[in-house]
């Protein structure tokens, strides 16, 4: 699940001001060039701060049916503002972060299969715009589009690759690390100079651990997946959100 560190606050107040943006959830083999644009916006968006090569960059993700994306869209302009992906796995190597990360743990396959025989997706390519960010919004609401989309698609657990950002957010939507594999649960990822995590989500288990905002948020999804609209109070004014759980 990594992300964009915090962007300077000078950047953050000269970013344009938006009112309404639509976080959409659906399958990969459609809106072939939204995909695009939101492997070219998270590369962007880690390249300003150092980060010029990341396994998830790849596309062969896109047109397949099995990888539910997270798209953060402008209401006005139709401009991907942020988003993620969900990678639904058969086996251990069907997740981008055992083929990350597996070298620094020869036991990780083995400890992802009984997992795997419940329902696993991994969430990654997670990124957040500077437009979003200066509404007072990070990436948690993708991750909670992201959560709240697990039953629907008949699967319990969510796996992610934490960074130090995403890492902040974790104990408020309720994913826990696993600290029984790699070294005591961290992994380096994506440079050598860098830290990672392992980390879950498991539903049901794990949403009264969640923040009560949180599971709040998580019961109106499951009410009204495809026309819940969320408002967020930050330093620039109101957000809407509204929310579209389209999965195949």
């Amino acid at each position: 699940m990594s992300s964009s560190p915090n962007p300077s606050l000078e950047r953050i107040r000269q970013a344009e001001r938006i009112s309404a943006a639509r976080v959409v959830v659906y399958p990969a083999d459609q809106f072939e060039a939204r995909s695009h644009e939101l492997v070219d916006g998270h590369r962007a968006v880690l390249a300003a701060y150092g980060i010029k090569e990341l396994k998830t960059f790849k596309r062969d993700w896109i047109g397949n049916p099995e990888v539910q994306v997270v798209a953060a869209l402008s209401v006005k302009t139709g401009k991907v503002l942020g988003g993620a992906r969900m990678y639904r796995a058969h086996q251990p190597s069907d997740l981008p972060l055992y083929q990350a990360v597996s070298d620094q743990d020869p036991g990780l396959g083995a400890f992802l299969e009984p997992f795997i025989h419940e329902g696993v997706f991994e969430i990654g390519g997670l990124w957040n715009s500077l437009e979003l960010a200066g509404m007072g919004v990070e990436a948690l609401f993708l991750v909670q589009a992201a959560i709240a989309a697990l039953p629907m698609l008949d699967a319990r657990h969510l796996f992610a690759l934490t960074s130090p950002v995403t890492r902040r957010m974790q104990g408020t939507i309720g994913f826990q690390i696993e600290e029984g594999v790699g070294d005591s649960g961290v992994f380096t990822y994506p440079t050598p100079k860098l830290r990672a995590n392992l980390a879950r989500f498991t539903f049901p288990d794990h949403v009264e651990s969640a923040a009560p905002a949180v599971r709040e948020l998580l019961e109106q999804l499951w009410q009204d997946p495809t026309g819940y609209v969320h408002s967020v109070n930050g330093p620039k004014g109101e957000l809407q959100l509204a929310f579209e759980m389209n999965l195949g």
